[in-house]
């Protein structure tokens, strides 16, 4: 039988090690006058540690492990295979010709990324619209692109036959970009119909 949430590559633990090993060399050799980019390796490295596994934890068989964060006020996850790294918000420059879900575009590590804004994306309530301060960066199927979040929560293990398959505030969405709901109400998002979305694709040359 096909699997509904669709087959996705091995997160790769070693990885995940290495990027935390690194990330912690670089924060080490920072000049302390350099606070904005001290805070930026903070993060990366607090994401790169929730996702290394702990050692003699056993993962139970048929789950994914997904990051966790939040966005106007509720819970959101997205596969971890999807995720390429997390950064901290950077400054974005709007772009005329995007579409309206963009918040425009932020440059990291020289490569010029479309920010995503799930709050218009999936139509969450204004009245709960929260200051973001981090990126996620999906990346696959040929595009690649960022998402804003509040905050991260860090890698979890999602069981799928725990998955519930009804979140109210996405009901009205006329093509749902949720692939189920956790028992604590996080949703977990199609990180790879995010991607794959036509309407979502931002030319280089914009």
């Amino acid at each position: 039988m096909t699997d509904p949430l669709y087959t996705t590559p091995v997160f790769d633990w070693q990885e995940a090690a290495r990027r935390l090993e690194a990330s912690a060399t670089a924060l080490a050799a920072l000049d302390h006058e350099d606070p904005v980019a001290q805070a930026r390796l903070l993060a990366q490295r607090a994401v790169a540690l929730a996702a290394v596994a702990v050692p003699g934890t056993e993962r139970p068989a048929g789950g994914i492990e997904v990051l966790a964060f939040r966005c106007a006020g509720e819970r959101y996850a997205f596969d971890a295979a999807w995720v390429a790294r997390v950064l901290s918000l950077l400054p974005l420059t709007v772009i005329p010709g995007l579409p309206a879900c963009f918040a425009g575009v932020a440059i990291s590590e020289g490569e010029v990324l479309a920010v995503l804004d799930l709050r218009v994306l999936l139509g969450l309530p204004v009245t709960e619209l929260a200051d973001p301060a981090a990126l996620i960066v999906l990346r696959g199927e040929g595009n690649c692109f960022a998402v804003l979040a509040d905050a991260i929560d860090g890698t979890r293990h999602f069981a799928l036959d725990g998955m519930g398959h009804c979140l109210p505030m996405l009901a009205d969405l006329d093509e749902s970009y949720l692939l189920g709901v956790a028992p604590d109400r996080t949703a977990l998002l199609d990180a790879r119909r995010l991607l794959t979305d036509t309407t979502l694709v931002v030319d280089d040359g914009h």
